[in-house]
């Protein structure tokens, strides 16, 4: 039944409960963060681990409320939430056991932390105190993470372990665990469990070396004389590839005689070739990661970051801007392919310029999906360019302008190549003919031309799910079972088990509806931000950071009385959906860019946060309970809803509707709560 949940008895401090706020959120960063490592970097598979985590962690808050040894399981819970985050990382990498099973004992951890503190001291002033340090926490790894592995993060956490273990007054095991992170740190330990990790999934090559990133990690490696690098698991660039530069940058650069080039990519081989192009007076080379630069020779003048970035603030207009960025597997590569993208590569063209955007394909016949892909993109091209052409070279090339439409006959390009004295190995001016000839182009076009498909876009990214159905076949994974919506309904299940267990089951699941808005809004903002503005997934620290702001300010005022309607207080967070679904209109409509969209969306997060730090201490109060068991219980009420959201949200509802279509879903279940509470006294 759990202990007096106003003992008085200062076995944890109010350190104590900002210190458990801060660990659990800095090891679960890191933990969302590097597991995405085994999803290929598909954002929405962080559903996934989310699920998980909230599970565990709901369920660690219902076990641990039982205990009457709360001081004991606190200091327990902050000594193995670091042990158990090197596991869960070590785990994903050898990909021995699915994701969630591995991230579920993290979480559990970060549960039976959580809960400990409610038998101590106000309930509004415990959670105000753990979401703070959540924020702190946020704040840190947003900080660290681009300079340091997931080895050395981890270590950053037990180094607030200790001092979690100190604030309790618990010296002696504070000093030990002192004497071991120095011990290990002297040793290089931490760094050698980073770089060690980072190697995991390259065994077969020569001369791995692992370099932090902002995305994870940047990993060199080579072999049999080819060199590569991979960013946060994915193929990055890799040279000498003759073949495959050659056939990206010759016909897009023959077609258009370009002075002036943009070159977004990361081979430096594709960038050497079109500096040296007889027509090319300027080039300027965006690559996606500053770390690349540390690690390749790129020529030519090299810039760095987000290239849709650098389009909306370069005020150049180029001839020529060459795209070669790879599949769209991730939200930040499907923004090359998106209809607000298209609109910028038009912007930054001269009148008679072209735009070239590669694209997966095969050598003689496309793939059904591939030819389903390339007309998603075509469609998103249409609105903002004049004419458009595939090309059936280096898989396919998207060409597009607004001038006159450019000839990419075979045999004229030919006699173009051998009039500037350009000789190419695998694509020149006896190549091109066959590659280039009438017959081959109109089978890709017809093919293409049957398919159906929906206009790619950022915030309905029907390319990012067409390329992971393609990584399904060639892995052959299309034959696994999709358990999302039954494993929904067992959260469901969950919730409103736990929330009839608590004595209040109108007020508990109202405080679950919260945390299905919160959590919605939360994971749509995590994956809408990165898909509009490109920034990576460092961001999951400044996400969490601010909903726990939001927590810690509800939570506080409440305790001073301010947030006393618990019916209110829940309402707020489906107003914050449904401000956020409109930012997500607006910016689709193009009426607001990614900047403005971030803010709102960070600003909504910030008041679900509100919502419910504020609706979960006030239903403490109406539970008028004297233990931590039936605390336990609501947490895991609400956990329960936000793991359901976790998983409906980005998995099922955001890639067939869109953000904002999500987002009103959210609020209207919070509407049903909402005035299920106003017309109930429970």
């Amino acid at each position: 039944m759990g202990t007096p949940c106003r003992n008085r008895i200062k076995s944890l401090s109010g350190i104590s409960f900002f210190t458990g706020g801060l660990l659990s959120i800095l090891v679960q960063a890191v933990v969302l963060r590097e597991s995405l490592f085994g999803c290929h970097q598909a954002e929405l598979a962080s559903g996934i681990i989310l699920a998980a985590w909230i599970i565990g962690s709901g369920l660690g808050a219902a076990a641990g409320g039982r205990t009457s040894r709360h001081r004991f399981y606190w200091m327990a819970g902050i000594v193995i939430l670091p042990i158990l985050g090197f596991l869960q990382v070590a785990a994903s990498r050898a990909g021995v056991l699915p994701l969630a099973l591995t991230v579920f004992p993290v979480g559990f951890a970060a549960g039976i932390v959580f809960i400990q503190p409610f038998a101590f001291d106000r309930p509004g002033r415990i959670y105000a105190l753990e979401a703070l340090g959540a924020t702190v926490g946020g704040g840190i790894f947003v900080l660290l993470s681009p300079h340091l592995l997931a080895g050395e993060m981890l270590a950053v956490s037990v180094l607030f372990s200790i001092i979690g273990l100190l604030s309790c007054r618990s010296t002696i095991p504070g000093l030990i665990l002192a004497v071991i992170l120095l011990a290990s740190q002297l040793f290089s330990i931490p760094e050698s469990f980073s770089r060690r990790l980072g190697t995991m999934a390259f065994s077969n090559y020569e001369n791995v070396q692992v370099y932090p990133s902002p995305y994870g990690e940047v990993v060199t490696a080579s072999r049999a004389g080819q060199h590569a690098v991979f960013r946060s698991g994915l193929l990055e660039a890799t040279w000498p590839s003759l073949e495959s530069a050659e056939e990206t940058v010759t016909v897009p650069l023959t077609a258009a005689l370009p002075a002036t080039v943009l070159y977004i990519g990361s081979s430096p081989e594709e960038a050497g070739m079109i500096i040296s192009w007889p027509t090319v007076d300027l080039c300027v080379t965006v690559i996606p990661d500053r770390t690349l630069m540390d690690v390749i020779d790129y020529p030519g003048e090299i810039k760095t970051g987000d290239g849709r970035h650098y389009l909306t603030d370069d005020g150049f207009s180029y001839d020529l801007i060459i795209v070669s960025t790879g599949q769209p597997l991730t939200l930040l590569s499907n923004r090359f392919y998106t209809t607000q993208f298209m609109k910028l590569l038009a912007e930054r063209l001269t009148p008679e310029g072209m735009a070239a955007v590669r694209l997966p394909g095969g050598i003689n016949r496309l793939h059904p999906l591939e030819a389903e892909l390339a007309r998603s993109v075509i469609l998103a091209s249409e609105s903002s360019f004049r004419w458009n052409r595939i090309i059936p070279i280096s898989g396919l090339i998207l060409m597009a302008g607004n001038g006159p439409e450019l000839s990419f006959d075979g045999g004229v390009l030919a006699d173009r190549m051998d009039s500037l004295g350009v000789t190419g190995v695998f694509v020149n001016s006896g190549t091109l003919p066959y590659d280039l000839s009438e017959f081959r182009m109109a089978a890709f076009d017809d093919q293409i031309a049957s398919s159906v498909a929906e206009v790619n876009r950022d915030l309905h990214p029907e390319g990012f799910r067409i390329a992971h159905e393609l990584w399904d076949f060639r892995m052959e994974d299309g034959e696994k079972t999709d358990l999302t919506i039954p494993v929904v309904g067992l959260f469901v299940l969950v919730m409103v088990s736990a929330a009839l267990l608590t004595g209040k089951p109108v007020t508990s699941m109202g405080v679950a509806a919260a945390g299905f808005a919160g959590l919605s809004v939360e994971v749509i903002s995590l994956v809408a931000i990165q898909a509009a503005t490109g920034y990576s997934w460092v961001l999951v620290g400044a996400v969490t950071g601010i909903f726990m702001t939001g927590g810690a300010l509800g939570a506080f005022w409440m305790d001073k009385g301010f947030l006393k309607d618990v019916g209110k207080t829940i309402a707020l967070s489906g107003i914050a959906a449904l401000f956020c679904a409109a930012a997500l209109h607006l910016y689709s409509i193009g009426l607001f860019d990614g900047i403005y969209l971030t803010v709102c969306l960070f600003l909504g997060t910030f008041v679900c946060g509100v919502s419910s730090g504020g609706a979960f201490t006030s239903a403490v109060e109406v539970l008028g309970t004297k233990g931590t068991g039936k605390i336990g219980l609501l947490d895991f009420a609400e956990h329960g809803g936000s793991a359901a959201a976790s998983l409906l949200m980005p998995l099922v509802l955001f890639p067939v509707l869109g953000a904002a279509v999500v987002l009103v879903i959210a609020a209207g279940w919070v509407a049903i709560w909402t005035v299920v509470l106003r017309f109930r006294r429970f």
